[in-house]
């Protein structure tokens, strides 16, 4: 009798526990994506300032400032920030580039940090939350290119 209490009560905080922490797992990964926005935002607008304080190569010595464009810095920054990993699909790097701005609001995009250019501009855009049906989903920040 003694021991069917014990497994009852064990039974009964297992129960809470998984409710109280269940969704903690999703939430980290909503932060972890913010979280990469956010760094990839401070590292572009960064190293562009570099080259405006007289250095002579920017994004870790890959790109000389003489050879600065738009689409170059967004090549460069993905190419510098390949170990920063998507918290939805870990086996896949989180920055990547891609053609047009706009995301294909689609599950899949969850996680990703997509960079592209607009005219003079670098766009940063990203979705944090599974699906991505829903543009309070989006990050979205416009770099001025300098």
């Amino acid at each position: 009798m003694e021991l069917m209490i014990v497994i009852v009560i064990i039974g009964i905080l297992a129960t809470v526990g998984m409710v109280m922490f269940g969704g903690q797992a999703e939430k980290a990964k909503i932060n972890s994506t913010k979280a990469i926005h956010k760094q990839v935002v401070t590292y572009i607008t960064v190293e562009m300032m570099n080259c405006s304080m007289g250095d002579e190569k920017i994004m870790g010595g890959s790109l000389p400032c003489s050879e600065r464009t738009p689409m170059n810095v967004v090549s460069a920054t993905v190419n510098s920030l390949v170990d920063h990993k998507n918290p939805y699909q870990v086996d896949k790097t989180a920055v990547s580039q891609v053609s047009q701005t706009g995301l294909a609001l689609s599950s899949n995009d969850a996680g990703f940090i997509r960079l592209s250019v607009s005219g003079q501009n670098i766009i940063v855009e990203s979705c944090h939350t599974q699906p991505c049906g829903a543009a309070a989903l989006v990050a979205v920040k416009t770099i001025a290119f300098q």
